[in-house]
């Protein structure tokens, strides 16, 4: 079985190791979940691997729930791995009769071997039986997610890394201290230990139905525009509402977070060592994306303005990995979601304070990824049409000047206030983006190269006085 593991584990999204020589796979623990063969089901088994690399780095553990029949529905066929002795192996994220164990178990508080599967305090009450259908979210994320009847989310976290998941934790935080308005509510979860210290395996939470996530939202705002919808001189005018009540929003979660965790000022050294990470990712960077060569002199002098001239920032538990992908419209309100961190970052990286500028940064990135997609799709022109660019260009900016003016409109202060460090941020994350993208969607990655460009630009022309930078 660990050789077909080894073999199969590459291929799938939610790996987090793709770039590196998988040496072994050994299954750290077992989980008997249930036994139906006899009678025509499943057998069940929760499965945690380690992950070792020719490389001799950093051992990396997983999670697979393991399902095995003797005949397949053509419904999870889509998730077979292997054939073994007259059994079917597959990923069973799709088999309701094994998902939904989970869901039951936290309502009745059930051990299975070392996962003990707990319902939240307080907390709606889980059904124990009767769950009638089970469907996976097909969206690219690094854990995976089931809806169960079409109100509860439960979500695997694939990659285990000891501690409380951050996508509990600070959710959880946020209750504590009144501000869980805008996350979905945490139902449950199964915890257990890896290398002798707790772990979460998978949480329950309230699905949001009705809900449109950000990112489709802002893709049909700029294919509207480009179609014609709007006079030019309103470009983003229909999504820069939208933008502003987010910023509002996210300026409101920041505000929870800091009333639940804490707030520190990095001093001057604490700077000088958060721009030397970011000239660590950049010289990273250059090595994988050869024409980030040309511009290395411009970033260090965006990351050199931090250094010397910012004299202090606050900082504090943030999101970590904000985009319009990762907020969801309701008809109400925005709520975020996945609150994990960037699927590369280890542990304590995630749990790390940061100036709550990285969030907004990574807000208004996704702006721009969103206003200038349409330019990248198959079937497009190589070389977009001057009026359009203009017209992206423009919802960009009207969307990130919106999300600005309501996140000051919360918090008291206008992240362009903040002009060295937002840029840095912006350049940093464009950076990181442009690897990350090189790496898995290299159609995507000239979105951020083209940024990087802009910003090299603008260090050649003069820097921006504060409300200029957008």
């Amino acid at each position: 079985m660990s050789w077909v593991l080894a073999a199969w584990l590459p291929w799938q999204r939610w790996f987090a190791a793709k770039e590196r020589i998988i040496g072994e796979v050994t299954v750290e623990q077992r989980v008997p979940l249930v036994d139906r063969l006899a009678d025509g089901g499943p057998r069940g088994i929760l499965l945690t691997l380690r992950v070792e690399f020719t490389d001799g780095g950093p051992t990396e553990f997983y999670q697979v729930p393991i399902g095995l029949r003797t005949e397949l529905p053509p419904a999870l066929e889509p998730g077979v791995i292997a054939a073994l002795d007259g059994l079917v192996c597959y990923d069973a994220l799709a088999d309701r009769e094994i998902t939904a164990l989970f869901l039951h178990g936290i309502a009745a508080g059930r051990t299975l071997g070392d996962l003990r599967l707990v319902a939240e305090p307080g907390a709606e009450p889980l059904p124990t039986s009767g769950t009638r259908t089970s469907r996976p979210l097909g969206v690219e994320q690094s854990n995976s997610s089931v809806v169960l009847d079409e109100r509860y989310l439960l979500k695997f976290f694939r990659r285990l890394q000891p501690g409380v998941n951050q996508d509990l934790e600070l959710p959880r935080a946020l209750l504590e201290v009144g501000g869980a308005g805008h996350v979905p509510a945490i139902l449950g979860s199964a915890q257990g230990t890896l290398d002798g210290r707790p772990v979460t395996y998978a949480v329950v939470q309230r699905y949001v139905a009705n809900a449109a996530d950000g990112w489709s939202m802002a893709l049909g705002s700029v294919r509207d525009l480009l179609a014609g919808g709007q006079p030019p001189d309103q470009a983003g005018g229909d999504f820069a509402s939208e933008a502003r009540r987010l910023g509002r929003t996210v300026a409101e979660v920041h505000a929870g977070l800091a009333r639940a965790r804490g707030t520190r000022v990095l001093g001057r050294e604490g700077i000088v060592a958060v721009v030397g990470e970011m000239r660590t990712r950049l010289a990273a960077a250059r090595r994988a994306i050869s024409t980030l060569d040309r511009h290395a002199a411009s970033l260090d002098v965006i990351f050199t303005a931090v250094e010397t001239s910012v004299e202090e920032v606050t900082i504090q538990r943030v999101h970590g990995d904000l985009h319009l992908g990762q907020v969801l419209r309701t008809p109400t309100d925005w709520l975020l979601v996945d609150f994990e961190g960037e699927p590369a970052a280890s542990q304590d990286e995630r749990l790390r304070m940061r100036s709550p500028l990285r969030d907004v940064a990574g807000m208004l990135r996704s702006f721009d990824y969103a206003a200038h997609h349409q330019f990248i799709e198959p079937g497009h022109p190589t070389v977009p049409d001057p009026a359009a660019l203009r017209l992206a260009d423009e919802w960009s900016r009207r969307s990130q000047v919106a999300f600005c003016e309501g996140y000051a409109e919360r918090s008291g202060t206008d992240p362009r206030d903040q002009p060295l460090l937002l840029r840095a941020l912006l350049a940093d994350k464009a950076v990181y983006e442009a690897v990350y993208e090189t790496r898995w969607r290299p159609r995507w990655a000239s979105l951020p190269l083209a940024a990087i460009r802009r910003y090299a630009r603008e260090i050649a022309s003069g820097s921006p006085r504060a409300h200029d930078l957008l």
